[in-house]
């Protein structure tokens, strides 16, 4: 309830602006009781009590629970954005250098789960309840497919400019380094001290790295 009243306290008081604050209360109580209880010990009226409204509010502004699911999803996975977008984790080597901008974002990602562990779990419940709901699985599918895209950008730039391997399908590359970076949250998760991200990136890397005298746009011999 915080965000409503600074909304009122800072004069910024139409419906509109009001409104948007009592949503992002309503979903942020919501991510700290998933990253508590788990998403199936979630209960509308705790989210109501923890954003200090009454379940009326709640159901004014969440019509539906797949209305009020969906937004969670996508109140997430915006955390999983945000917590991205610090400077340290835009990588130095610029726009043009794909390999050094693939590894920036593994570096990104990783320490995002690491700084932000409940975010982690909450992705982790929500990923797990998509596997039986499908308005979890329409909202996630939609930001995993973003995500597999933009990645697939960065790869086919680097497959062009001779900084990746000429042979790869940057498609099916995109999605093992998505994958990579899931499977590495879930490491986090059940056995962090046993998992060395920083060596196994360092394996994803030498892998599509593109051969020192590779040439641009060269493509591999083909085997008798």
């Amino acid at each position: 309830m915080a965000k409503t009243r600074g909304v009122a306290a800072a004069g910024m008081t139409s419906a509109t602006e009001l409104g948007a604050a009592r949503r992002r209360d309503l979903l942020e109580a919501a991510y700290s009781l998933i990253a508590e209880k788990g998403l199936e010990g979630l209960r509308t009226r705790d989210i109501a009590a923890r954003a200090g409204v009454n379940i009326s509010t709640l159901h004014y502004y969440f019509g539906t629970k797949d209305a009020l699911l969906a937004a969670i999803v996508a109140h997430v996975t915006g955390k999983f954005v945000e917590a991205q977008r610090r400077p340290e984790g835009a990588g130095a080597a610029g726009p043009t250098d794909a390999r050094a901008t693939l590894k920036a974002h593994l570096e990104s990602a990783w320490r995002t789960f690491q700084d932000h562990p409940h975010l982690a779990a909450v992705l982790q419940e929500l990923s797990a309840r998509a596997q039986r709901d499908p308005t979890a699985q329409t909202a996630l599918r939609e930001v995993h497919e973003a995500w597999n895209l933009a990645v697939e950008q960065i790869v086919r730039h680097g497959v062009r400019g001779g900084q990746l391997r000429s042979d790869l399908d940057p498609r099916a590359a995109a999605r093992v380094v998505t994958s990579f970076v899931i499977g590495a949250m879930t490491q986090l998760g059940i056995h962090a001290g046993g998992f060395d991200f920083h060596h196994v990136a360092g394996e994803l890397d030498r892998w599509l790295a593109a051969a020192p005298s590779a040439a641009p746009g060269a493509r591999p011999r083909r085997r008798a």
